[in-house]
């Protein structure tokens, strides 16, 4: 709850895991598949970035979601950059590479990664100390802004815990 307008937003790995996961059991090929489906848990990353980070959660609502969350508990908004946000190759493999596989990977869920908030003057040594990758996918805004995907309005989409 502690995201500051000014404060970078950074995610850890890649969105679409799940996702991919779903389309390659579809096609048949369930040893890649159940390869995406063995999660390493965040619990290094998380311990390497809660020093520095102003505000985290993870994203196994979908990244959509957790923004929402994030922006709700820290009363800010969001600026996300499309082009920045890391989508898992596989997914793109079915999806194809643009819209169809990034508005996948960040509403499906289930992938896991952490969603953080950061200063920018940390963001170097913390990627640093990470022994996972960490992107930067957007900024911190006064709450006025909402939460924002290229310039556009992000819907409230992903998983919700107890709908059929």
């Amino acid at each position: 709850s502690g995201a500051s307008p000014g404060d970078i937003l950074c995610v850890t790995g890649r969105l679409g895991r799940s996702a991919a996961a779903i389309e390659l059991f579809e096609a048949g090929e369930y040893e890649r598949a159940n390869e995406l489906f063995r999660f390493e848990p965040r619990i290094e990353a998380g311990r390497a970035l809660a020093p520095h980070a102003s505000a985290m959660i993870d994203s196994s609502d979908g990244l959509a979601r957790s923004l929402h969350q994030l922006a709700t508990a820290s009363d800010v908004g969001f600026a996300i950059d499309g082009s920045a946000i890391p989508v898992t190759v596989d997914l793109e493999r079915y999806l194809g590479p643009g819209k169809r596989a990034l508005d996948v990977a960040i509403t499906y869920g289930g992938d896991f990664e952490l969603v953080c908030t950061m200063p920018a003057d940390t963001f170097e040594k913390t990627r640093e100390a990470l022994s996972v990758p960490l992107a930067v996918v957007g900024t911190v805004e006064e709450p006025t802004a909402g939460v924002e995907l290229d310039g556009e309005p992000l819907a409230d989409e992903g998983y919700t815990h107890g709908r059929d």
